[in-house]
């Protein structure tokens, strides 16, 4: 069975409940924000066509043939987000989501070989092996508000209108089964004996007695993507390099998601009993997995002022382990009191595990870098300014699942409808003074990945980033530290029902993320 859902960023996402997999989790595998060192960061992410950063091996390979020393670097850093909410008209009780984590952007090593100097020879190849936090999955959605049409256990209703007795038992471990445990979903006898799914939480349950229930959720993910790359460039004459690299990315990604619901009529003295009171219920997930893909660049000093750049990233395949479980505490006062119930009833103590693979689209971008000033001397006051265009189709992702191949389709044909082509901008400046300091500043703005069409709502899910940075070298030690900033504007919908006016309406996110990021590198 499919429905049709909307996602964390905004607009709709399929979910194919075999597998409780969806379109939405297409954007997990790409980046919006920039990553890479503290002076990567600092410049808003661009260096395309500027190299001489251990980023480089991320974004344009052949920026790290700028090298002819070797060098060590580390980054670590924190990082807060927030978001504030507006849920069916509340937006001041419960609506406020923080997360703060510890983080390492990036750790790697460089290795150069010099072999020759000239204008018309390879002068020098380039190593260089580490790792990058490409994203970070770090986050907190809270949502509250009062409802009196319809319940988050709708969506169990709709799960168990084709179950049999066995069925609304044995075949929903995730919803629909543990609820019918602890009594939150019945089965209602028509005076005509038709026997049909029944929510004792909903408003619109068929023997009556609640007229609105408050509501809260909480979303909360953790973890990162972290990408490992191997990366080798060449240096022909000091004017054009030519890199390449191996890229291992790193899935570890949990979501922890709250879904609490009361009677509304539960206040004062006099509390009715009308067969619910509350429910508690929680859905874990754990999905790991790696990927596998390459990046290829080239980066031309068209004149000692001027660099051009280009890369190009090949799509990257995934293979992902996801793990589910769940569990709920429901209360239906004089009907069955309190209950508990956990998928592990339903499974037999394990989790509802799922393999499949996902092949991310292909990227590629370009970067102008322009110097100016004295740069005559490294001694003299001088600087430069770059920027960065980077394109992605994201509806050409595509995920495989051999044992689901009608709902494998159904996705796929979702993304391709929900999604749509981006252009990501970078742009950066530094400026280097008495010998040792250096100050920068930079802005990204990563598109709206969302069809803009009534199917999607008219969701703009883009990002802006705003950056600014110091920097200290002194002979083969140097210090970079940055601190960006992090705005959207996004929709989160809880759930949704099949059955026409019961969806409520998503809730309004005001997204912030801001982050302090500091390296440290020795030259050897």
């Amino acid at each position: 069975m499919i429905k049709r859902l909307y996602p964390l960023l905004g607009g709709i996402f399929l979910s194919v409940t075999a597998m409780a997999q969806s379109s939405n989790d297409a954007l997990l595998y790409s980046p919006n924000q920039p990553f890479g060192t503290a002076r990567a960061q600092a410049l808003g992410g661009a260096g395309v066509g500027l190299g001489g950063d251990y980023s480089s091996a991320h974004t344009n390979p052949a920026g790290i043939g700028m090298f002819k020393t070797g060098e060590f670097l580390i980054s670590a850093g924190l990082g807060i987000t927030n978001n504030n909410s507006t849920y069916l008209g509340n937006g001041s009780m419960d609506n406020k989501g923080s997360k703060t984590n510890f983080q390492m952007p990036s750790i790697g090593v460089i290795f150069a070989t010099n072999k020759h100097t000239g204008d018309n020879v390879w002068n020098n190849v380039t190593f260089s092996l580490g790792y990058t936090r490409l994203a970070n999955y770090n986050n907190k959605i809270a949502i509250a508000g009062y409802n009196d049409v319809s319940s988050y256990t709708d969506t169990w209703v709709d799960q168990m209108w084709n179950a049999d007795s066995t069925g609304i038992v044995n075949d929903y471990p995730l919803g629909g089964s543990i609820g019918y445990l602890s009594a939150v979903i019945d089965r209602y006898r028509h005076s005509n004996g038709i026997v049909d799914p029944m929510s004792n939480a909903s408003p619109q349950r068929p023997t009556g007695g609640l007229t609105a229930i408050q509501q809260r959720g909480i979303l909360e993910t953790q973890g990162g993507l972290n990408e490992f790359a191997f990366a080798v460039a060449g240096n022909y004459g000091n004017r054009l390099y030519i890199g390449g690299s191996i890229n291992v990315p790193s899935v570890n990604y949990r979501a922890d998601l709250t879904v609490m619901e009361d009677d509304a009529t539960n206040n004062g003295a006099n509390k009715p009993n009308n067969d619910f009171a509350y429910f508690d219920y929680h859905q874990y997930l754990k999905r790991t997995g790696l990927g596998i893909g390459a990046k290829l660049g080239i980066l031309y000093k068209a004149s000692p002022r001027f660099r051009l750049g280009g890369a190009f990233h090949t799509p990257t395949f995934y293979s992902l382990h996801d793990s589910y479980s769940a569990d709920i505490t429901a209360n239906t006062e004089g009907y069955q009191g309190v209950l508990s119930a956990n998928s592990g009833q339903v499974t037999g103590g394990y989790p509802v595990d799922n393999d499949y693979t996902y092949v991310t689209p292909l990227r590629a971008m370009a970067g102008v870098t322009y110097f100016f000033g004295d740069i005559t001397h490294v001694s003299n006051t001088q600087g430069f300014i770059t920027a960065d265009y980077e394109f992605v189709n994201q509806s050409s992702g595509k995920f495989k699942m051999n044992k689901y191949p009608d709902d494998e389709k159904a996705l796929n044909d979702n993304i391709s409808a929900l999604y749509k082509s981006v252009s990501n901008i970078k742009v950066g400046a530094e400026l280097k003074f008495a010998t040792l300091y250096a100050v920068r500043a930079g802005f990204a703005y990563y598109g709206n990945p969302y069809s803009n069409d009534s199917y999607n709502a008219n969701v703009d899910a883009s990002r802006k980033v705003y950056s600014g940075g110091l920097g200290y070298r002194n002979k083969g030690l140097y210090a970079d530290l940055t601190y960006s900033y992090t705005q959207g504007n996004d929709r989160y919908r809880l759930y949704t029902s099949t059955t026409p006016g019961l969806t409520p309406n998503a809730a309004l996110l005001d997204y912030t993320r801001s982050n302090v990021v500091m390296t440290v590198g020795l030259k050897f």
